[in-house]
């Protein structure tokens, strides 16, 4: 409009006044067609936006805050056309988060500038009513799209509920639940000292398809427990696990209609190791990456020991695969009768001497030896799928770590170890020791046989477990909770990490013993 205001000028040539008047004319009339026509503009963007905000499923093909580049545009497109299709409807991240400010403002920020992330709800979920000003301060600073859920009070007032893990517990509880009522079809959960990849969301968008049609997958997992990179390197490998690894994870609505109904009172280790029990999660399993689409950060918190453990968390592989080079490809192969087949082909390429592949057995009475070798994760075996960890090496062999009573389905039998064919079952009294329980029916206890009694359905076969299935650390474990004033009353209790003994006992539970 200025080029054309200077021809007519120059074309007229005149000073009388009509002239002069015509000429402030045409300069106003350009004036209100550029401001309705920037109001126009204005209103077209903030339309747009509600609508993904709210209505994700009909979020025009390219929508972003800033002009996109070229690469990102492509990726956006490809994105959007995926939630078009119902795989991701309505989807939405929550940040679970207490007081540390200095940690949730980078969470935040890291999130942000994640591609895609316009297509999802944002929450934080707060649980510290003291806290509760400061930390709305440092989420509106980021982002005033952002929205607050708070977690006022313990629903029942118990020494637990006030506890960091009870606290924990709860606020998880309660941020799925307000965020699944809002009507999203998947939520994300994030704690308040994690940074996201660039490619973050984008890593849950190409595997929901999946998730949502293989009904043995339950979740996606953002986090490999054997990710440090000395051993992992493909960061567009996926892979099946039962092993619930938290630390950035999505479940669907129908999922959580399931789990809501169980959610513990008690998860006295902590939330996470109760969704990794087979009770809590009907004996299915994650989806998760090889190369890990968040980093811990904390220095500090419940489950934060500082130290070591920062620096273990400091040599795990990140992603950081840019917009425009996330693709996956194609994930077909994670499909349960797919993945079962090549993993019964990568363990018997193993147990050939002429293969690269190379088989490594391990029991869970010397796996933390093995483990510390390979720089796998040493508390306990984690990242497996059906007694199996498979680390693939650079060279796109495989390096197979098989639980030898667990990995019986793909073991040649001189490998498997298998329970005493004429052990049985007995369920102890409270303070009694297996040695004990075992002599009492004139039979004897043997350790290596405990394990295959610390299971949530062995438990279940002579015990009630009324308050349900939980996890904990002691040397009398598997055993039941007999006493009333225990927190953990009426819970049949097993252990991932401490293995039994069979002169162990402890005064509030009833042993679970194999006598042979």
């Amino acid at each position: 409009m200025a080029r054309t205001r200077k021809k007519i000028a120059s074309e007229a040539r005149c000073d009388l006044k009509p002239c002069a008047y015509v000429m402030m004319a045409v300069a106003i009339g350009s004036l209100v067609i550029s401001y309705l026509m920037l109001e126009k503009q204005m209103e077209i963007r903030e339309n747009v936006e509600a609508q993904s905000r709210f209505k994700p499923e009909h979020v025009n093909p390219v929508r972003t805050l800033l002009l996109p580049s070229p690469g990102q545009e492509t990726v956006e497109k490809h994105e959007n056309s995926d939630i078009s299709k119902g795989v991701l409807s309505n989807p939405a991240v929550v940040v679970v988060a207490h007081n540390r400010v200095e940690y949730l403002k980078r969470t935040l920020e890291s999130l942000l500038e994640s591609t895609a992330v316009n297509l999802f709800q944002l929450y934080v979920s707060l649980d510290s009513p003291h806290d509760f000003s400061r930390m709305e301060d440092t989420i509106y600073s980021v982002s005033k799209e952002i929205k607050v859920l708070k977690m006022r009070s313990p629903r029942i007032d118990t020494a637990f509920e006030r506890s960091g893990i009870g606290r924990i517990s709860r606020n998880h509880e309660f941020a799925l639940a307000q965020s699944f009522s809002k009507g999203h079809s998947h939520v994300i959960v994030l704690e308040e000292d994690l940074l996201t990849s660039k490619d973050f969301l984008r890593f849950f968008i190409q595997t929901a398809p999946i998730l949502d049609k293989d009904p043995s997958l339950f979740c996606v997992c953002a986090w490999n427990d054997n990710g440090h990179q000395s051993i992992a390197w493909d960061q567009r490998r996926v892979f099946r696990t039962e092993y619930f690894a938290g630390l950035g994870w999505m479940i669907s609505k129908k999922e959580w209609d399931r789990l809501q109904g169980k959610w513990p009172n008690v998860p006295s280790t902590g939330w996470d190791h109760w969704m990794r029990l087979s009770t809590s999660n009907d004996r299915r399993e994650c989806l998760a990456p090889e190369i890990s689409r968040t980093k811990h950060i904390g220095e500090h918190g419940v489950n934060v020991m500082g130290g070591s453990q920062n620096s273990l968390y400091a040599s795990w592989g990140f992603s950081n695969l840019s917009p425009g080079e996330d693709s996956l490809g194609d994930l077909s192969y994670l499909q349960k009768e797919r993945y079962e087949s090549k993993v019964k082909e990568i363990v018997a390429n193993a147990y050939n001497s002429a293969s690269s592949d190379v088989l490594v057995l391990y029991t869970a009475e010397n796996f933390k030896t093995i483990a510390q070798k390979y720089h796998l994760w040493q508390n306990q075996p984690r990242g497996t799928h059906r007694g199996l960890i498979l680390v693939q090496q650079r060279d796109k062999s495989y390096i197979v770590f098989a639980d030898q009573r667990k990995a019986k389905a793909y073991l040649r039998s001189s490998d498997i170890i298998r329970p005493n064919s004429v052990g049985e079952l007995f369920a102890g009294k409270p303070g009694q020791s297996c040695t004990t329980v075992c002599r009492a029916k004139g039979k004897r206890c043997e350790e290596k046989e405990l394990n295959f009694a610390n299971t949530c359905e062995a438990l279940l076969a002579k015990f009630p477990c009324e308050a349900g299935c939980g996890h904990q650390m002691g040397l009398e474990i598997p055993s039941y909770v007999t006493d009333p004033k225990e927190r953990t009353y009426q819970q049949c209790l097993v252990s991932d990490e401490v293995y039994p003994k069979c002169n162990a006992k402890h005064p509030i539970t009833a042993r679970l013993c194999i006598c042979i």
